[in-house]
């Protein structure tokens, strides 16, 4: 994730958050300049809060090239729409429909290799679809090794959880109570929270 991995949120546009959400590392919009609901009596980001900075831009940067890099891979296995019941090892993953949805566990393997990347290359939209969806991690598999490349948008619904960088190439929404590793970068649209919780994952253990 380059200059973004710091980063718990990028967008284009704006960061709009309802409620008491925690972003534990920066913020960032570019060219967007407008971040909302962070201060007194609101949300919290506990890194810089940059809009339309060097660094919000730089990071944008990163996050267009590492979906461009990462789009460009050839899948190595090919998946039904629903991620729920699967355990998976390293490997780029494609679909046999253009959207892609989490309903129950997604467990990543990382069978003992730390450097080991997960990537998931979903051609329209990425939606958790209940409130018990979530990524597990075992084997070494490491949040900031996993990539979900979403053609256009992405919708966490409340309660899920999630591990890993969410690249869409539009918006990115979060909804009541969802939590997030990992980077999540809005590419040309805006990255809506209510009472969320989003951590950066700025290095990989090796």
């Amino acid at each position: 994730m380059g200059l973004a991995s710091t980063f718990g949120a990028v967008a284009s546009s704006t960061i709009t958050s309802t409620g008491a959400t925690v972003i534990t590392g920066d913020c960032g919009t570019c060219p967007g300049t407008s971040i909302t609901g962070f201060g007194a009596g609101a949300g919290t980001c506990t890194g810089s809060i940059d809009s339309d900075t060097t660094a919000s831009c730089n990071a944008e940067a990163a996050c267009l090239t590492a979906y461009n890099n990462a789009e460009a891979l050839v899948p190595t296995e090919t998946l039904s729409t629903d991620l729920g019941g699967q355990t998976l090892g390293p490997g780029v993953y494609g679909f046999t429909t253009v959207d892609a949805v989490l309903s129950t566990t997604l467990t990543l393997n990382g069978t003992s290799n730390p450097n080991g990347q997960f990537v998931f290359q979903v051609s329209t939209t990425f939606q958790t679809t209940t409130a018990t969806a979530q990524v597990v991690l075992i084997g070494g598999a490491q949040a900031c090794n996993v990539y979900f490349i979403v053609g256009s948008s992405a919708t966490i619904v409340g309660g899920s959880q999630m591990q890993g960088n969410i690249l869409a190439s539009a918006s990115i929404a979060f909804q009541g109570g969802a939590s997030s590793q990992g980077t999540a970068c809005a590419l040309n649209a805006a990255v809506t929270l209510i009472d969320n919780a989003l951590t950066s994952q700025p290095s990989c253990s090796t």
